[in-house]
């Protein structure tokens, strides 16, 4: 049959016939159904067979004769059992695996051959044709033809179908009686118990493999498993998060509970078997909120060893968003039960709380908030604490919450948002989600700022769960406390040293970019949708401050509002009230005794007086959330009568390669019923047209997979339910839909009307109170009126503003809440961009109405309430430290005149001592523009017609403490020094009274006041080439000067030289030299570089400083932004004189 290969040596030959043989022997033992029929004399060909069933596979093995370095040639002989098609196929794959094997230098590609045809013949069920119950069968075709000659169809389908089962064949044969039989067993045979051993040996006979039979009925077990889970009813509290199943009695839902539990910790044991694996799923899911705790915080345990992956990492990637999300809460639960078991009052932040924390929503959360407090364009705009007009202080808020819909809409979103996800997962192990991104485009065109990134991880995260978004408002209470309030040298201090700093200084109330946690908690409020009630007064207090954000200022109206806000979230409960310390015994001017609460009307709630998208343009005024519930019913009445329709479960579960081989290869996004059933119970779907472009596309696999002749019964079935969907499930669904959303819009239309109009007798319950306005009397009720109706928040105006009354308390441990919500508060009026809207505010009111109205600060209503709100964001880190177990409100420094031996508060001494001592700076300056040379008083002074006393330095003696008065001397500061506010002459009198006036305030450490610094930066360079070199003389000269007054203060020279202030300095300094030398000439750049580093290390002027050569050669994290900027400036410098530059300075 085929030509002896010729064998160029003999010795080679002989060796190759050993292998041969070897390999023959070996091949025989592995597989006995393997025979090899003829062995010619030379080793070159060997002839065998294969038995598979009724059916012998011939095959021929022509070996080469440097065999195992070539591959041997496999040759198919008889087509009879195999078709054609399928032949071809077969020796194509068995030559490919001894090409394969030589490639390599491999020997035993005879046992490779022989494992591939097996393998083969198992995966593609070759059915021998000329077996007598083939498709081809005569005899066959007779039986049944004759079986269906009975009039009666029904009866004759029931009779064939016991008659000829597989059941009945098998009681034929053994003599027994079928098991249909038993009711009528009047032989006294034995009832056939149907060993499946038999039925196994059939099944190879009709060429199923043993895997494939133990795969299907593995399949329809599981698959029946699942549908009874799915059935069993569960109490009325757990239906509604269920996948499917009808609400029974109570006492129905308490055993079936019971049922699962158990089963849950059978399928528990095999967890580990992936067979089994999608019961316990199923399990799990059907549980819902009643699985039990101890599985919750089982399932989020950790590997150990300091590791953040977790355990059972890919069983919790199939759970889905909605257990996933109850496996967070149970681990943080467990978090906060282990830090209130251990912790102590006076301790500040428990480290299992936080960021840094082991917590699943610390691994979770950390790089979204990394991501966010990192935006290069927020940080930018957070460090910029004063800025010229109205509409640099305008900021559209609305880019950082950009939702994905709306990126879409401008053209695609960047996949950073899928990286940040990817990598959080991957933090804790978990290889996958199934937290939908739904709407990503492949054009990215458009760059959608980090930030609206970080707040989509977080939302996908947090979804609709209160308890997770507490948790993560709680770690960003504490990371605030940690990393924000502008503290310099935070990265130096321990936990402990920066909480004493904390807990003895307070924080800054120019924090900048270090309170960008505090912004971050203020869009998640926003962006959270309707939030718990516990959270509304936040949710209020965080739209008016966004919506003074977006228009770039703080009405009158908005305090007020403000106000009302504040006085419920701070307001103390009775325990409370009877712990609170007044700060001082006297009594308030005009405001409520201290710790009472006020007296006054209460303040409810409703908003209804003004429509939100008026009051708050960023509010969405839609009813999402019905609508997502309402098509969540409809759909999973959708889905119920699509799985009674497919009664075969031809659509029921995913489609595997076990099952259809190369299915994967053809189907690309493959779609089934229980597919889109999680999809419904995880509420990824939009709209009912997205759950119709699924089911086409379910109907549409089946038919494109299921081609030929074999394919038609696979086809017809899905072309029968895709008709029925069509003309009656989809339509009813849509119109369903269609109605209830029409009678939704219809109710809360006349609810609308009911609110604005008189209302009727029909008495409604109010809202709860949201706040106390003082100074409000409750009006007499009406005799022909139940109206209960309080007045709202948007109806308070300028008249309606006070100061709240100073609190003082502490909580009892039980007392305490997670998260406080006065911490919150304080958080979002700590906001950067808030932050500088009441500075500008105060000095607004100073400039127009204090000083041309000749009237005292104090007297302004808004003064003494901006000033409070101020005092809030100096104490907010410190609130956050204490994590709500004392909870303080600032005075406002209304007091009457103090007695004799009276301590003085801050806010006192701000208000009523020094603010009259900024007027006058302010009018000082004034008057110095107008005896300058062009003022209309320069002729008077020059004659000595005008006479001003000296400046007494003395003045501000005193003021080092009053923060807040500093700020506002800074702000007024930048406003002076913005181009056409005065000239080059008059500043040379005009700066020297701010500088005098901030060394006092500050007591001469202006080390790390890096937004004020970076607002100074920014206005300077507006002047571009056209700056006075006297003006940038007086910058440079007080900026060395305040470094050199830094190291007499108790910062250390290694601080300074780490300082903000050097930093900025240089980078100032950077930005004048790209201006050219009109500006700053090379060599006084380098100068005052020198100068610099002199100053920051209290060296002479030309001596080296062995401190800042070992922080430039060390790379210390704290040095490396004042390197960069150096570096900076010898990067544009050329490299003769940067060497020199470098030799001179160490």
């Amino acid at each position: 049959m085929m030509t002896e290969a010729e064998s160029e040596d003999p010795q080679t030959a002989a060796a190759s016939a050993d292998i041969i043989a070897a390999e023959v022997l070996g091949v025989k033992k592995l597989i006995p159904s393997i025979k090899v029929v003829s062995t010619p004399t030379s080793p070159s060909l060997i002839c065998a067979n294969y038995r598979r069933g009724y059916a012998v596979i011939n095959i021929t093995l022509n070996f080469p004769s440097d065999y195992p370095k070539n591959p041997v040639a496999v040759n198919i002989e008889n087509t009879a059992v195999i078709p054609s098609g399928l032949k071809k196929k077969l020796q194509k794959e068995l030559n490919d695996v001894a090409i394969e094997k030589a490639s390599n230098n491999a020997q035993q590609q005879v046992a490779a051959v022989f494992g591939r045809l097996v393998s083969f013949l198992d995966t593609n069920l070759a059915i021998p044709t000329d077996f007598p119950c083939g498709a081809t069968s005569t005899k066959c075709k007779s039986h049944i033809k004759k079986a269906f000659g009975n009039p009666d169809k029904r009866a004759a389908i029931q009779s064939f179908q016991q008659s000829n089962s597989l059941h009945s064949y098998f009681a034929k044969a053994f003599g027994t009686d079928p098991i249909h039989a038993e009711n009528n067993n009047n032989t006294g045979n034995n009832v056939e118990p149907l060993d499946p051993s038999p039925a196994l040996e059939f099944l190879s006979h009709l060429g199923v493999s043993r895997h494939e039979v133990h795969s299907r009925v593995a399949t329809a077990l599981r698959s029946a498993i699942e549908d009874e889970i799915q059935r069993m009813p569960l109490p009325s509290a757990a239906n509604g998060g269920a996948l499917s199943g009808s609400r029974g009695s109570a006492a129905d839902g308490d055993h079936g509970h019971r049922s699962l539990l158990r089963l849950l910790g059978s399928a528990w044991l095999f967890r580990d078997v992936p067979e089994l694996r999608p019961v316990l799923i199923c399990l799990l899911k059907r549980l819902g909120e009643n699985t039990p705790v101890i599985m919750l915080r089982t399932l989020g345990a950790k590997k150990g060893d300091g590791s953040s992956e977790l355990k059972y990492a890919d069983l919790m990637s199939q759970l889905g968003p909605h257990l996933q999300r109850l496996v967070w809460e149970a681990d943080w639960d467990a978090k906060v039960k282990s830090a209130d078991g251990t912790g102590n009052n006076n301790t500040m932040i428990e480290e299992e709380l936080t960021l840094r924390g082991s917590s699943l929503m610390a691994d979770f959360i950390q790089p979204a908030v990394k991501q966010y407090v990192n935006d290069d364009i927020l940080v930018q705009s957070a460090n910029l604490a004063f800025v010229g007009g109205i509409s640099e202080r305008r900021l559209a808020t609305k880019s950082r919450r950009m939702e994905a819909k709306e990126s879409d809409a401008l053209g695609g979103a960047s996949a950073a948002d899928d990286e940040t996800t990817a990598g959080a997962l991957a933090s804790i192990g978990v290889g996958g989600s199934k937290i939908s991104t739904k709407g990503a485009k492949d054009d990215r065109s458009t760059i959608i700022p980090s930030s609206a990134h970080a707040i989509k991880l977080i939302k996908d995260t947090v979804g609709r769960r209160p308890k997770l978004l507490g948790s993560v408002l709680d770690m960003l209470i504490s990371e605030y406390a940690m990393s924000g309030g502008g503290i310099g040298n935070i990265h130096s201090m321990t936990i402990s040293e920066r909480m004493e700093k904390l807990l003895k200084d307070g924080g800054s109330i120019l924090g900048g970019a270090t309170n960008l946690t505090c912004t971050l908690v203020a869009d998640i409020l926003l962006s959270f949708g309707q939030l718990p009630r516990s959270y509304e007064a936040l949710g209020i207090l965080a739209r008016i401050l966004d919506a003074a954000v977006q228009g770039g200022v703080i009405s009158d109206n908005a305090v007020a509002q403000i106000q009302g806000c504040l006085r419920t979230i701070f307001r103390p409960s009775d325990s409370d009230r009877s712990q609170s310390t007044p700060t001082t015994p006297t009594r308030m001017n005009n405001s409520p005794t201290a710790g009472t609460g006020g007296s006054g009307k209460k303040i409810k709630l409703s908003l209804k007086n003004i429509p939100l998208s008026k009051t708050f343009p960023d509010h969405p005024v839609d009813d999402s959330e019905f609508e997502s519930k309402l098509l969540k019913r409809i759909l999973k009445k959708a889905i119920m009568q699509m799985k009674e329709n497919d009664v075969q479960g031809l659509f029921l579960n995913p489609v595997t390669d076990a099952i259809a081989p190369g299915y994967s290869s053809i189907i690309k996004r493959p779609m089934c019923i229980r597919t889109m059933e999680e999809q419904m119970m995880q509420s990824s779907y939009d709209t009912i047209e997205d759950f119709r472009d699924d089911t086409l596309l379910m109907f549409q696999n089946c038919v494109k997979y299921n081609v030929g002749e074999n394919g038609q019964w696979f086809r017809t079935e899905a072309q029968r339910q895709k008709k029925l969907w069509k003309e009656k499930i989809y339509p009813e669904a849509k119109s369903k839909l269609s109605s209830e959303s029409k009678k939704r819009k219809a109710a809360l239309k006349k609810a609308k009307e009911n609110d604005s109009s008189t209302t009727g007798s029909k008495k409604r319950k109010p809202p709860p109170p949201l706040a106390f306005a003082p100074g409000m009397k409750k009006p007499a009720a009406s005799p022909t009126s139940d109206n209960k109706d309080d007045a709202a928040i948007s109806n308070l105006s300028v008249k309606d503003v006070d100061p709240l009354p100073p609190w003082r308390y502490k909580r009892r441990k039980k007392e305490i809440e997670i998260p406080s919500q006065q911490c919150l508060a304080a958080m979002l009026l700590a906001d950067p961009f808030v932050v500088r809207l009441l500075l500008d505010k105060v000095e607004k009111i100073v400039r127009a109405d204090v000083m041309k109205k000749k009237s005292v600060p104090s007297g302004n209503p808004l003064i003494p309430s901006l000033l409070q709100l101020l005092n809030i964001v100096k104490i907010s880190t410190q609130l956050c430290a204490m994590k709500g177990r004392r909870v303080a409100i600032p005075d406002a420094g209304l007091k009457q005149v103090l007695m004799e031996g009276e301590d003085r508060s801050l806010s006192y001494e701000t208000l009523r001592n020094f603010l009259p001592l900024f007027t006058k700076l302010l009018l000082d300056v004034d008057l110095d523009k107008r005896t300058a040379v062009g003022g209309d008083l320069h002729d008077a002074a020059t004659q000595s017609l005008l006479h001003r006393p000296d400046t007494i330095d003395a003045e501000w003696d005193g003021t080092s403490s009053l923060q807040d008065l500093r700020v506002i001397v800074e702000g007024a500061l930048i406003h002076l020094l913005q181009p056409g506010n005065t000239n080059e002459v008059a500043l040379q009198s005009q700066f020297p009274r701010f500088v005098n006036a901030l060394e006092k305030l500050s007591d001469g450490n202006m080390m790390n006041e890096r937004p004020f610094f970076m607002s100074l930066s920014n206005v300077l360079l507006r002047y571009k080439s056209k700056l006075p070199h006297s003006t940038r003389d007086l910058v440079t000269n007080v900026m060395i000067k305040w470094l050199r007054l830094g190291t007499d203060s108790s910062a250390t020279n290694e601080a300074v030289l780490c300082s903000a202030l050097l930093e900025c300095f240089m980078h100032l300094l950077n930005e004048w030299s790209s201006l050219g030398n009109a500006v700053l000439p090379r060599d006084l750049f380098l100068n005052l570089s020198e100068q610099a580093i002199a100053a920051a290390d209290k060296k002479d002027d030309g001596q080296k400083s062995q401190l800042f050569a070992s922080l430039w050669v060390n790379n210390d994290a704290q040095f490396a932004p004042v390197k960069a900027q150096y570096l900076r400036m010898l990067s544009s410098t050329p490299d003769k004189t940067a060497s020199n530059w470098k030799d001179k300075m160490g």
